[in-house]
């Protein structure tokens, strides 16, 4: 009698993939921490004031300042009256910076 033969089909083993260990879970201290920095960082975020430079022919002015320059300026001429309202206009072909206060006092500052 003659056997029938049959293919063997040997059976494919799937490759063993190496995991990589996954994060590990964060203790509830751990989470707080993590909770007050992303607060921090959020607040300084909304806070954030950029700071601006302007730039002319070589020299380089710090708006910042020239805001502060305006403000002493005006407390020099009145004393006693606090600022509501600042309007800067800088005019670096000139080298100076007009100013608005309150709406109703103007000055000047060379930088």
């Amino acid at each position: 009698m003659a056997r029938k033969a049959v293919d063997k089909v040997p059976k494919t083993e799937e490759p063993k993939v190496k995991k990589k260990p996954g994060r590990q879970p964060l203790t509830a201290e751990e989470k707080a921490a993590a909770a007050e920095v992303r607060a921090k960082l959020k607040e300084k975020a909304v806070h954030l004031k950029p700071a601006l430079i302007l730039q002319y022919q070589g020299s380089d002015v710090d708006m910042d300042a020239l805001v502060e320059a305006a403000k002493a300026d005006f407390h020099n001429a009145k004393k006693r009256t606090p600022i509501t309202a600042l309007t800067l206009y800088v005019k670096p072909e000139e080298r100076m910076a007009y100013y608005v206060i309150n709406e109703d006092h103007e000055g000047k500052i060379s930088y």
